[in-house]
């Protein structure tokens, strides 16, 4: 079996370095011979065999001696190892993606994919606020909100963003999950708070964005900012509204005469006084989460939501 661990190790490094690949072909030649019960005609596992207990002579021969006798099971053994490594890494990877840690839905814990927790992090882009407001007002929600999902969903996850501000750009894969599992059973609202004291285009980015909710593109067109944050001035704002096919005189009109700038100022000042401070702030119905959140976290909280 030392031969299927050749395979897969050659096959790596054959990536890297061409001289693996003879190696790799010699591997695979002797695994299909392997599971057809055929012997190994080109004596790779003999080879291997012989160099691995050579070396392991000039340290000690009595560990030499015990490996050479029981080669076939200790290769049985590796080999089982690797195969339980693969599938937890691969397990490791398809939580990640889907949960935002490694140990699935329900689990918390140190994560290879994000070793320093750099889910999960609270900073956010900060209004300039010191104090926390003593009598905060429920964030209010309505029909002309940019929003995804199911309208009449009894758990309503708010998002008060601003799309220049860099904490706010790395929840976007989190909403991207959020989409992609939750679909109809949740609904998903945009609620403008431009950090203009930090970010000069934070403003006109969020009219923009408004100028796209018209042409039913909001969700796209918030994307292509993330995407392109900072690249953000009048034109590329325009731009971005051709490179997604919208109607470019109805944009350009609506983002030159700032049709939605009062809007976005009441959502900021709504914000301030719901005792939002920064950006990202998520909500989820009436439980606020600052900064950006694991999907495990947020989607616990989802969770007991649905099910009240």
């Amino acid at each position: 079996m030392i031969c299927i661990i050749a395979l897969i190790v050659f096959a790596v490094m054959a990536i890297f370095s061409a001289r693996f690949r003879p190696l790799f072909k010699e591997a695979l030649d002797c695994v299909g011979r392997r599971v057809t019960f055929r012997p190994c005609v080109s004596g790779l596992d003999e080879r291997l065999k012989s160099q691995i207990t050579g070396k392991l002579m000039k340290k000690s021969p009595r560990t030499a001696r015990f490996v050479y006798k029981r080669f076939e099971i200790i290769s049985w053994i590796f080999l089982i190892i690797l195969f339980v490594s693969l599938f937890f890494s691969a397990q490791a990877g398809y939580y990640y993606a889907r949960y935002g840690n490694c140990n699935g839905p329900d689990a918390t814990g140190f994560c290879i994919f994000d070793p320093f927790q750099h889910n999960g992090q609270t900073e956010t882009c900060s209004a300039g606020i010191t104090e926390a407001k003593e009598d905060p007002k429920p964030l209010e929600v309505y029909d002309t909100d940019p929003s995804f999902g199911n309208k009449n969903a009894k758990v309503i996850v708010i998002e008060a963003g601003c799309f220049q501000c860099s904490f706010t750009k790395q929840a976007v894969p989190l909403v991207i999950q959020l989409m992609a599992n939750y679909k109809d059973q949740i609904r998903i609202v945009y609620k403008d708070f431009p950090v203009s004291s930090y970010h000069e285009n934070a403003i006109l980015s969020a009219e923009a964005a408004r100028c796209a909710d018209e042409q039913g593109k909001f969700w796209d067109y918030y994307f292509l900012l993330f995407k392109n944050q900072y690249i953000a001035d009048m034109a590329d704002l325009k731009g971005y509204a051709f490179e997604l096919g919208l109607n470019q005189k109805e944009f350009n009109d609506c983002l030159e005469s700032h049709k939605y700038q009062e809007l976005v100022e009441r959502d900021y000042q709504e914000a301030l006084d719901a005792g939002v401070y920064g950006t990202p702030t998520f909500y989820v119905n009436d439980q606020v989460i600052v900064g950006v959140p694991t999907f495990n976290e947020i989607s616990k909280l989802i969770e007991e939501e649905l099910k009240n």
